[in-house]
């Protein structure tokens, strides 16, 4: 039985090689002009599905932002809200002069617009910058956020910027999404580097303007529960280049999972998304499930030196992919929380593809389908 897990312990370390090869291409690569001068005017759309709580402090974030005040604009979309969301952006507009409200009052009609993807094609449609940066409701942005990313557009190739979104909270359960989310944004990061677009997130999601329009935007995109997902495939598809962004000053922190729960419901939406990519999804779900084959094996072998070189070629691949990230994003509380998050992604991994038997997703409140 040795050879099992010899051969787990490869094939997954084949995966983690890959990854950080990837993922340090991207890291390191150059794509800004430093002769361009020239300050684009830049939009920010922000959809906002019943976020009274966490709005009002989103907007005045955003606000803040060192970036010249006469050269961006923030478009809050308020999308069907039944708390006082449409209220507290109305008060708001009357003290900003750069904060536009668009207010969706009624379903869209157009099944691959329903949702995050039609509030979205709502706010770009009203805009009027050359970049198109977005965010959720929900999060913080670096006070360089707008000027930092912007910059990544000075090169006309380059047609979409994600970045990196950081956790906040103190529990034990908020640092562990903390390391995920380091570890999620830097095996797409990786995806890029290897031009093979494995994903992003749409809390902090950058493109250009005259891009969305020749792609034809969400209209013509197939409907997906990941929409930022299918957004990356579509600018890749149509031959525009994407950097994905790890900076500090470019990065954004949300909120994290209160209950598990509402983190499974999470991670079943992201799955279900996950779908899409093809032999990209059986290739991680391959080397994940090879690993766990080898780690029974050294279970029931009752062998301790298998189960430890099992679970170190998981550890020590997951830290060395995850460590980089995390000093360059100055998250360094998050260090003594990589080793025990690691068993606890790996639980996950094979409690969700079960979960996906069932294909519907709920979210704010609304109940999709992988399709529509």
């Amino acid at each position: 039985m040795v050879w099992i897990v010899i051969t787990s312990i490869i094939i997954f370390s084949i995966r983690a090689i890959i990854m950080y090869w990837g993922s340090s291409k991207e890291r390191t690569k150059n794509v800004v002009k430093e002769e361009e001068t020239k300050i684009p005017f830049v939009s920010v759309i922000v959809p906002a599905r019943n976020e009274e709580d966490k709005i009002e402090v989103c907007i005045r974030n955003l606000m803040n932002s060192d970036y010249q005040s006469e050269m961006f604009e923030v478009i809050a979309v308020n999308d069907r809200s039944t708390d006082d969301t449409a209220s507290i952006l109305n008060k708001l507009a009357l003290e900003y002069e750069n904060l536009n409200v668009v207010h969706i009052e009624s379903d869209i009609d157009k099944s691959n617009l329903k949702g995050k993807p039609g509030a979205l094609h709502k706010g770009i449609g009203e805009s009027k910058g050359e970049i198109i940066m977005m965010t959720d409701a929900d999060c913080i942005v670096n006070k360089s956020w707008i000027s930092s990313v912007s910059k990544r557009f000075s090169n006309s190739e380059i047609g979409l910027v994600p970045s990196y979104t950081l956790i906040s909270g103190d529990r034990t359960f908020d640092k562990i999404q903390g390391v995920e989310w380091l570890y999620m944004h830097t095996m797409a990061c990786s995806g890029v580097g290897m031009n093979n677009p494995l994903g992003c997130y749409g809390n902090n999601l950058s493109i250009r303007k005259s891009v969305y329009d020749i792609i034809g935007g969400y209209p013509k995109i197939k409907f997906s529960v990941t929409e930022d997902l299918a957004l990356l495939k579509a600018v890749f598809k149509a031959g525009y280049k994407v950097n994905y962004l790890c900076k500090y000053e470019s990065s954004v922190t949300t909120l994290p999972c209160k209950t598990m729960s509402e983190y499974i419901s999470q991670h079943k939406r992201w799955a279900v998304g996950g779908m899409d990519l093809g032999y990209n999804a059986v290739f991680f779900v391959f080397t994940s499930f090879a690993l766990w084959v080898g780690l029974i094996v050294a279970i029931v072998s009752m062998n301790p030196l298998w189960i430890f070189a099992v679970l170190f070629s998981r550890i020590i691949g997951d830290y060395l992919l995850i460590k980089p990230a995390l000093s360059i994003l100055r998250q360094f509380h998050l260090h003594s929380w990589i080793l025990p998050s690691i068993p606890f992604f790996m639980l996950m991994e094979a409690i969700i593809p079960p979960l996906l038997i069932d294909s519907r997703i709920v979210w704010k409140g609304q109940v999709f389908n992988k399709r529509s």
